[in-house]
């Protein structure tokens, strides 16, 4: 099912509309046209069905017909975690966490963080990963698209009073002996180079939980797609 994304401002009363790449998929890709059906997911938790009603030069309306609500995720998983180097290890990142259904993503600055957007360059940076992120909730059939942060410092990040704070990282050999399903659970995920000490010691400081993740380094997407998985299989343990 082709999914279409129709944010809560493109929707008025019982008809909704979309432009951009969202109409020109429909029209041109996909050769819809009036009195055919589509769906369109608004990105905070409904799909609806609808009929077009008429296109236009830069528009696409149609008329909702039923609408489906997918509720909140059982865990509501954060990740910040650190740029990459490279910038497709980033966006395997944000492509698999939205499959993962984690709620909400941080971009972080460490101390051995590489990547170092300028400011001027970090909107445009935001809004390639909002494309990302909602082609993936699409293809996955996600109708919720994760909060996706600015790109914040790890000092900020360390701030947050989420439920469960983790601290995953390389040196530490403590056992996973938490339980995550059902909190709103914050991890963090170094750079490339890890955490230094000093930082590694500010988060046990400000009351995070250090475990790890295996004896082998894993890359920095990796160790954030794992801890998302790690929580979804425990849903589904207890499920």
């Amino acid at each position: 099912m082709d999914l279409f994304y129709a944010p809560p401002e493109a929707i008025s009363g019982d008809v909704l509309t979309l432009v951009g790449d969202e109409r020109h998929h429909a029209v041109t890709v996909l050769r819809k046209k009036a009195g055919d059906t589509l769906y369109a997911i608004d990105g905070e938790g409904t799909c609806y069905t609808a009929r077009i009603l008429e296109i236009s030069k830069s528009t696409l309306k149609a008329r909702i017909e039923a609408k489906e609500y997918e509720p909140e995720p059982l865990t509501h998983i954060t990740i910040a975690i650190s740029l990459t180097k490279t910038s497709d290890r980033f966006e395997n990142f944000l492509e698999k966490a939205t499959e993962l259904g984690v709620s909400e993503i941080i971009p972080m600055l460490t101390a051995r963080t590489v990547s170092r957007p300028r400011e001027d360059q970090r909107q445009s940076k935001l809004e390639r990963w909002r494309k990302i992120v909602l082609a993936a909730a699409k293809q996955s059939q996600r109708y919720r698209l994760p909060k996706l942060h600015p790109i914040t410092t790890f000092e900020a990040v360390l701030r947050r009073n989420d439920e469960l704070r983790v601290l995953p990282y390389e040196f530490s050999r403590k056992k996973i002996a938490l339980s995550f399903v059902g909190k709103r659970v914050l991890f963090v995920i170094g750079s490339e180079g890890g955490f230094t000490p000093e930082e590694v010691e500010a988060a046990l400081q400000a009351g995070f939980e250090e475990i790890s993740l295996g004896r082998t380094i894993l890359r920095v997407d990796t160790a954030g797609i794992f801890v998302a998985a790690m929580v979804r299989a425990e849903e589904l343990r207890q499920a």
